[in-house]
C-alpha cells in the first residue's frame, strides 16, 4: 500500500476494532452481603495461635495481613475497617501534601538552576533533601528469621522504602517497644552480627541522604527516621544473615539496627520494623538498603492474600512462581526513583472507556504516573479524572438506590438489599499499555465495591494531586511478579487465595 494516510487511516480503523470487540458487551459481577458477613465473622473469630507458616517457594518469608494481629483490638470487623479507611484517608491527605511541597521546591529549584546553572541533577537532590519525613503505616507483614539465633520477627512490608531496619538489642533505656507476636532481636547473642566502619568503607552509609550520616569516633554510619504519625527511630547500620523459612537458605544483608524508638500510634508492637522492597535508594545511587537490591535479585514475587484472609502468602526472590499473567511496563521516574511507576493506558467500566488525559498517567513526567503503592489502601485518581470515572460508574448502576451524602469516606454508596439477595455491579477493567486480552486486569467483588453499614461503596477515591495511586484494596489476592531487569511487573490475577 503506497499512502501513508491510507496505511495510517486502516491501522487506526483495525485499533478501534479490536477494542470494541473487547468492550461491546456490558459485564457485571454479584456479590452477597451474607457471604461478605460469615467471611467476616469467622475472620475475627479466628484464633491466631493456630496460624501457621504455608509451604512457600526457595528464598521465600511468609507473608500475612496486619489485620489478622490487630483484630483483637476491634469489637467487629466493622470498626476495624473503619478505622483502617480513617487511616488510609490521613494517609492520602499527607501524601498529597508531601507531594505539593515536593512540586513547589521543584518549581523553585527548576526556576534558579535554569537561570544560573541549569544543574538538572542538583535541582532533584535539593528536592529530596528537603522531602518531609514518611509515613508509617501498611496492610501487610514479612515473617524473617533474624541472625544465628533465628529470631522470628515481623516486619511491615513497604514497596516505596529503600531501608530494612528491626528493633535491635540492646536498646537505649526504655526506648524499645514490646513486641506482641515475636521476641526482640537481640545482636549481642548472634554470632553473625557484625557493626560496619562506614570510615573505611563509606559505601556503607548513604551520606548523601540527610538521614544518614558517618560518625568519624564510632565509625558507625546512624541513621533517624522520622514518621508523620509522631514515631521515631535511631541506629546504626550493621549487617547480619537472615534465614528464608522456605529452604533454609541465607543471605548476609545490611540492616538498621534500630536502638531507640520514640512512640506514636503504630509502634504497637505486631510488627518490629520495617521491610523495604523499593527498587533504588537515590537519584544517583543504585541499589541500596532495600532487600531486592542486596539480594541481587531482579525479580521478586508479592502475594497480597485478601482483607479477610487467614492464610498467610509470601514474599519470594530470583524468580516468578506463576506463569500467567497481565504484563504492565515499569516506568522511571527521575524524581521518585524509589517507587514502582507502571504504564497504565485505560480504564474500561462495562463497554464505557473513561477518557483520560494522557499526560495523568505519563510517569516519565515527574509529578504524574501510576504508583504501586503497598502502603495505600483505596486507590486514587486525581479529582478530575475520578469525577468522570465516578459519574460512568454511577451510569451503569441504575438498578439500585444511591444515598445522597455518601457513606464514611465514599461518596458513590448503594443501599445492600434488605432480604440479602444477589446484588450486581460493574466490572471495572484497567489496561496496561494498550487494548488487548493480554492487557486487561479485569477488576470485581471487594475491587471494586466494599460493603460498609448496609451499604456497597464504590472502592476509589479522588485525592489533590495529579498522579494515581493503586492500593491494596484493589490489588489483594493478586499476585505481583516485579521485574527490574526487564522493567516489567506483572500481575497474576486470584493467585493468591
Amino acid at each position: 500500500m503506497e499512502n501513508p494516510l491510507l496505511l495510517l487511516l486502516l491501522i487506526s480503523i483495525l485499533h478501534w476494532n479490536s477494542f470494541a470487540s473487547l468492550t461491546n458487551e456490558k459485564s457485571y459481577f454479584k456479590i452477597n452481603s451474607s457471604s461478605i458477613k460469615q467471611a467476616r465473622k469467622a475472620f475475627m473469630s479466628f484464633d491466631i495461635s493456630k496460624l501457621q507458616d504455608p509451604p512457600t517457594p526457595s528464598s521465600s518469608v511468609s507473608v500475612y495481613h496486619i489485620d489478622v494481629f490487630e483484630k483483637s483490638k476491634f469489637k467487629d470487623y466493622e470498626s476495624l475497617l473503619t478505622n483502617r479507611l480513617a487511616q488510609d484517608h490521613a494517609r492520602a491527605i499527607y501524601l498529597a501534601s508531601k507531594f505539593r511541597y515536593r512540586d513547589t521546591e521543584i518549581k523553585k529549584e527548576t526556576d534558579f538552576q535554569e537561570k544560573y546553572t541549569h544543574n538538572w541533577s542538583k535541582i532533584y537532590d535539593q528536592v529530596l533533601k528537603a522531602a518531609p519525613t514518611n509515613y508509617f503505616k501498611g496492610h501487610y507483614v514479612a515473617l524473617l528469621l533474624l541472625g544465628s539465633e533465628r529470631t522470628r520477627n515481623y516486619l511491615l512490608i513497604d514497596s516505596g522504602s529503600y531501608l530494612v531496619w528491626w528493633q535491635c538489642a540492646p536498646c537505649v533505656a526504655d526506648k524499645c517497644f514490646k513486641p506482641l507476636y515475636n521476641t526482640i532481636y537481640d545482636s549481642t547473642t548472634s554470632k553473625t552480627f557484625t557493626e560496619l566502619d562506614c570510615v573505611k568503607n563509606s559505601s556503607t552509609c548513604i551520606s548523601a541522604d540527610h538521614d544518614f550520616h558517618c560518625a568519624l569516633g564510632s565509625k558507625r554510619c546512624f541513621y533517624m527516621e522520622q514518621y508523620i504519625t509522631g514515631e521515631t527511630t535511631k541506629g546504626f547500620i550493621a549487617s547480619e544473615v537472615i534465614t528464608f523459612s522456605s529452604d533454609n537458605t541465607q543471605a548476609k544483608i545490611i540492616f538498621g539496627c534500630s536502638i531507640d524508638q520514640k512512640g506514636g500510634p503504630n509502634f504497637s508492637g505486631t510488627f518490629s520494623g520495617i521491610l523495604g522492597l523499593s527498587k533504588r535508594v537515590s537519584l544517583t545511587t543504585t541499589g541500596g538498603y532495600s532487600l531486592p537490591s542486596q539480594l541481587g535479585s531482579s525479580i521478586f514475587a508479592l502475594c497480597l492474600p485478601t482483607a479477610t484472609s487467614v492464610h498467610p502468602s509470601f514474599l519470594t526472590f530470583n524468580k516468578a512462581p506463576w506463569s500467567y499473567g497481565t504484563e504492565a511496563k515499569l516506568i522511571k521516574n527521575r524524581l521518585s526513583p524509589h517507587w514502582y511507576y507502571v504504564n497504565l493506558f485505560k480504564i474500561v467500566i462495562n463497554n464505557k472507556e473513561v477518557p483520560v488525559d494522557p499526560s495523568w498517567w505519563n510517569g516519565q513526567k515527574v509529578t504524574h504516573g501510576v504508583i504501586i503503592d503497598t502502603g495505600t489502601l483505596i486507590t486514587r485518581f486525581p479529582h478530575d479524572y475520578y469525577i468522570i470515572f465516578r459519574d460512568i460508574f454511577r451510569e451503569e448502576v441504575k438498578d439500585y438506590t444511591m444515598i445522597e451524602d455518601g457513606f464514611s469516606i465514599f461518596d458513590t454508596c448503594y443501599e445492600d438489599d434488605p432480604d440479602g439477595a444477589e446484588v450486581y455491579f460493574p466490572v471495572i477493567k484497567f489496561y496496561f499499555g494498550n487494548y488487548s486480552e493480554r492487557q486487561e486486569v479485569l477488576l470485581v467483588d471487594g475491587r471494586v465495591v466494599v460493603s460498609i453499614g448496609g451499604y456497597y461503596c464504590l472502592a476509589f477515591m479522588p485525592w489533590d494531586d495529579k498522579s494515581t495511586l493503586i492500593g491494596t484494596n484493589q490489588l489483594q489476592g493478586i499476585g505481583l511478579t516485579f521485574d527490574t531487569k526487564n522493567n516489567a511487573l506483572t500481575f497474576s490475577v486470584d493467585a493468591c487465595d
